[in-house]
């Protein structure tokens, strides 16, 4: 546990593009279709609670259809990973604008009872390595963390805004339309 720092250093064993699902947020979403000019329903995939572990089945981020629940996911293939590893380099395609769930892992924020700050750990149940061979400071995750959990707020009210519709004939895609518009030529 680091208040400042937290040892780890990244060895690429890509673990975390292969067997971590990335649940990006809207700004997320935005942020990779604008820097990338890849349209969003190329690399999302809806995933239901069956095809997912790890979250919460009364997570706000739920979409609600026809008593189905769907969440946005990268889209990822079960051998290769994640749809923005590189196949031949093995490196994330898009790391500059990679998703904050990305740039945090890893890293786990550790808060007291009355929800004070106390630092960063590894997660302890992941597949990475987490190895400890070098110092990696805790300030620029605590904003990132910071940054993320307002993105989250807005995506919590852009679901709930989908989740109002009553339209029969909706599908998980259809929750794009409420925050980015695709260009086609």
């Amino acid at each position: 546990m680091g208040l400042h720092q937290v040892n780890f250093k990244c060895h690429h064993c890509d673990h975390c593009c292969r067997d971590v699902v990335c649940l990006p947020t809207p700004w997320d979403v935005l942020r990779i279709a604008m820097n990338t000019g890849q349209d969003p329903h190329d690399f999302l995939e809806w995933l239901t609670p069956e095809e997912i572990q790890g979250v919460d089945k009364g997570d706000a981020t739920w979409l609600k259809i026809g008593g189905e629940k769907y969440i946005m996911a990268l889209r990822r293939d079960e051998k290769l990973g994640c749809h923005f590893l590189n196949r031949k380099t093995r490196f994330c395609s898009i790391y500059d604008h990679r998703p904050n769930l990305c740039r945090l892992y890893p890293f786990r924020l550790l808060e007291g009872r009355d929800g004070t700050y106390k630092g960063f750990s590894l997660h302890k149940n992941v597949g990475c390595p987490r190895n400890r061979d070098s110092v990696y400071d805790t300030a620029p995750l605590y904003d990132l963390y910071l940054n993320d959990q307002m993105h989250q707020a807005d995506y919590v009210k852009l679901v709930n805004a989908f989740n109002r519709q009553r339209r029969a004939d909706r599908k998980p895609e259809d929750f794009l339309d409420l925050f980015i518009e695709v260009v086609k030529a």
